[in-house]
């Protein structure tokens, strides 16, 4: 058996339980053995002398740098986990790749004229403390991400990528008069058939990036457009399994065994 971690922050744990559990069963039947320790107890100077891998669900990039480090493999690794948990990050890295993504504000002085704009947390997850603002008098700019009010859009698309292949795609629509899509805030959820077109610009993107199994977010808007929303790190499967797909989990253990199996 080869031994890695399961990392998690306390507070996730009792409402992610069934997914660790699920996790760490399932991890079994592909030779992993694998221990769940909580962000607060890692004890970096044993952990490469007994364990070949972790699987970081934390969302602290920092755990996955120093744990990378020391030479263990990590899922997902710092690039992308970094990307996930810093969406500005995330958005300087769409620029670099010209795929489109909802105009962003950097400073007061960029936002001109009576609008709406839309306030997110750098590192938000869940569509917590996202808003909708019409006062731009106290902006944070160090602490969240200020962007365009979509006015034409229908709703989130999110591509499910394992070892850099998409293997699912949903839409997630919001109820009336909300603004979020996210299933845990009662959005409603569909399987999606993407566009060649779309799988164009997923492929593009894949083609820059190490994903191991992650989330990609794009805003579908009414011309048939997509717009780069974010990044998923730590990403579940509640919607798929809600729409009958249950395959996630036995695609993400196969790619950590064959990536971790023969390692020293």
């Amino acid at each position: 058996m080869i031994k890695g971690l399961v990392i998690y922050d306390e507070i996730d744990v009792e409402k992610n339980k069934s997914y660790i559990n699920w996790l760490i069963e399932d991890g079994i039947k592909y030779n992993l053995d694998l221990e769940l320790i909580l962000t607060k107890d890692i004890d970096y100077k044993i952990v490469n002398s007994k364990y070949k891998f972790a699987i970081n669900r934390s969302r602290d990039y920092k755990i996955t740098y120093d744990l990378e480090s020391l030479g263990l493999r990590v899922f997902n690794k710092f690039n992308f986990c970094r990307l996930g948990n810093d969406k500005l990050e995330a958005y300087n890295f769409m620029e670099t790749l010209d795929i489109k993504y909802p105009k962003i504000y950097r400073s007061n002085e960029d936002i001109k004229g009576n609008k709406k704009i839309i306030e997110k947390p750098k590192n938000g997850h869940g569509g917590i403390g996202v808003n909708i603002l019409k006062d731009f008098k106290s902006l944070d700019f160090n602490k969240n991400v200020y962007q365009d009010f979509i006015e034409d859009y229908v709703g989130d698309i999110r591509f499910y990528i394992i070892n850099n292949n998409i293997v699912n795609s949903v839409i997630r629509l919001p109820k009336e008069d909300e603004i979020l899509s996210n299933f845990s805030r009662g959005g409603n959820v569909e399987l999606y058939k993407y566009s060649s077109l779309q799988k164009e610009i997923l492929e593009k993107l894949l083609n820059n990036i190490d994903i191991d199994f992650g989330g990609i977010d794009f805003l579908l808007l009414e011309n048939g457009e997509i717009l780069f929303n974010e990044f998923e790190d730590a990403v579940g499967s509640r919607m798929l399994s809600y729409l009958g797909v249950n395959n996630t989990m036995e695609l993400f253990l196969e790619h950590i065994r064959k990536s971790v199996k023969g390692m020293k």
